[in-house]
């Protein structure tokens, strides 16, 4: 395959898609968000003919079975995981239902426990497929980090690319609660100014954040991350820390935005994406943490 070229922000956050895409495990709504930029991008198309392929080899080198009992323990606990979205599903009615990483991860092992079943019988014949599952994984991992950077990353490439809200009604917001983990709720962003355009529930790998949707003092787009803390620790990496009437808040300017964000004393964490200056944004997720 020719070397990947870097991808854009819409790319890296489809590149989070891909994989379950390619499963046919995506939910409807994703799938179609998907399947319009693989269209009009080259580079990505190119990745998922590649995920594909590599899938087509895989099962071609694994020509033995896995043990039944194997079988049934990794059945039993896609099957647990599945259930466990469904009842998370429910409690979001009405919403994107949203893909769970860790059935994608049992997916992943179970194909894994085949593939070196195979690779065991015909180890000259598995070397080529192994490598090129490697080099898929490689480059499938380093799109996804884990933290707190890679939470600023999605929240910025969201707002570069806003997907479209599930809800425009504030009152709904406290559906995301179970989902998210943390008390959702509008901010007011007194005194911007501040109008509320709508809300959606994003999922970052295992975890989920609330994602709202504002413009302030005009025509100033901000896009806002409530999600909890105590999954996703804040902590002082691309970011700045810096006190703000006595409060800690980190800021910073990430591929030209302006990106802030604070906890609240009862543990809600915010963050914000927005072209406006870093000093006005770290006063915004002040107000947002202070209300």
């Amino acid at each position: 395959m020719r070397g990947l070229k870097a991808m854009t922000d819409e790319c890296s956050l489809h590149a989070r898609w891909m994989s379950s895409y390619v499963d046919g495990e995506l939910d409807a709504g994703h799938a179609v968000d998907m399947e319009a930029h693989v269209l009009r991008c080259g580079e990505c198309s190119e990745r998922v003919n590649f995920l594909r392929a590599t899938r087509v080899s895989m099962k071609r080198t694994a020509d033995k079975r896995a043990p039944d009992a194997l079988r049934a323990r990794v059945a039993a606990a896609m099957l647990a995981e599945k259930r466990r979205v469904k009842e998370a599903d429910r409690e979001h009615a009405g919403g994107a239902k949203l893909v769970s990483w860790k059935y994608a991860a049992a997916l992943a092992a179970a194909a894994g426990v085949v593939l070196s079943i195979g690779a065991t019988r015909n180890r000259d014949a598995a070397a080529p497929t192994a490598d090129l599952a490697r080099r898929g994984a490689t480059e499938m991992a380093s799109t996804m980090g884990v933290g707190f950077d890679s939470l600023i990353d999605d929240l910025v490439a969201l707002h570069a690319h806003p997907l479209p809200p599930e809800t425009t009604n504030p009152d709904e917001l406290q559906r995301f609660d179970p989902l998210v983990g943390v008390p959702v709720r509008k901010p007011v962003f007194q005194p911007f100014g501040a109008s509320f355009h709508g809300a959606r529930v994003h999922a970052m790998r295992d975890r989920r954040a609330a994602l709202l949707q504002y413009t302030v003092q005009g025509n100033h787009r901000v896009t806002v991350y409530v999600f909890d803390p105590r999954a996703v620790p804040m902590q002082a990496t691309r970011l700045r820390p810096r006190v703000v009437r006595e409060r800690s808040v980190f800021v910073g300017n990430l591929r030209g935005y302006s990106v802030a964000a604070a906890e609240t004393r009862n543990g809600v964490g915010y963050a914000l994406a927005s072209d406006l200056s870093d000093d006005q944004s770290a006063q915004l997720v002040l107000a947002a943490v202070q209300q």
